[in-house]
């Protein structure tokens, strides 16, 4: 009878624990889900930090591409200046990679009086490039960043009566001292200045006549390939009266 009793008690016992494991199994599922749900968000987190690739960059998220798009948008603009026989002379900003062609568009086209024939419309143009559109029988210029100049045709009508020319220029242009007025002087008195050659001489010209001449000496550095350390060597044998 007793030993019946234990047995009862024992099987009592036991379906006690089995009740238990059972629901202490059962309370701890969603625990662990939760921890995993958790591990998957440090995991989804950790990825969207930036990352390192072998040569130590940081590989950016969206906000870097989008200045990196800036800055390659910028790249892509160039500022050129265009002068002589067009319709509206300037600077104008203009997409990297773009001919000559396109640039006399950009300012409205040539002049009737245009030589378009004299110059390379499929020149590429780069920043800083200035851009003399000649007149018929003048020369036609394109300066440089670096100050050089290339020149596109030779000049028909320069050279017609020198000896007169030659005349004219020496009684009327020179002052006193063997000054040279910058607002009359003919090309050949502007190229006996130092550092002033056929081009730039030819230059300067141009700018006097669509400038309406000079109002200052210090205005020579508007012209381009002309700085103040050309101008500093010729200072003294010019002036604008």
């Amino acid at each position: 009878m007793k030993n019946k009793e234990k047995i009862i008690g024992s099987i009592a016992i036991l379906c006690i624990s089995i009740i238990f494991i059972i629901i202490g199994f059962v309370l701890s599922g969603p625990k662990e889900t939760t921890k995993t749900s958790d591990y998957k968000d440090v995991f989804v987190e950790t990825d969207k930090t930036p990352q390192k690739n072998n040569t130590g960059e940081v590989k950016a998220s969206l906000p870097p591409k989008v200045e990196e798009s800036n800055v390659k948008s910028e790249d892509s603009i160039i500022k050129v200046d265009i002068k002589g026989a067009v319709k509206s002379p300037g600077v104008y900003e203009i997409k990297k990679g773009s001919r000559v062609t396109d640039l006399i568009k950009l300012a409205g086209g040539g002049t009737k009086d245009a030589d378009l024939n004299a110059t390379n419309l499929s020149k590429k143009l780069n920043d800083e490039d200035c851009i003399v559109i000649s007149k018929n029988g003048e020369v036609n210029k394109t300066q440089t960043p670096n100050g050089s100049t290339s020149i596109g045709s030779t000049s028909n009508s320069s050279t017609t009566n020198p000896t007169k020319s030659s005349t004219v220029s020496t009684s009327d242009n020179k002052g006193k001292g063997g000054v040279i007025n910058i607002n009359t002087a003919s090309k050949e008195e502007l190229m006996t200045l130092t550092g002033i050659g056929e081009a730039k001489a030819n230059i300067i010209i141009d700018y006097r006549k669509q400038n309406g001449g000079f109002k200052s000496v210090d205005e020579l550095t508007k012209v381009g390939g002309i700085g103040e350390k050309t101008l500093s060597k010729f200072v003294d044998k010019i002036d604008i009266k």
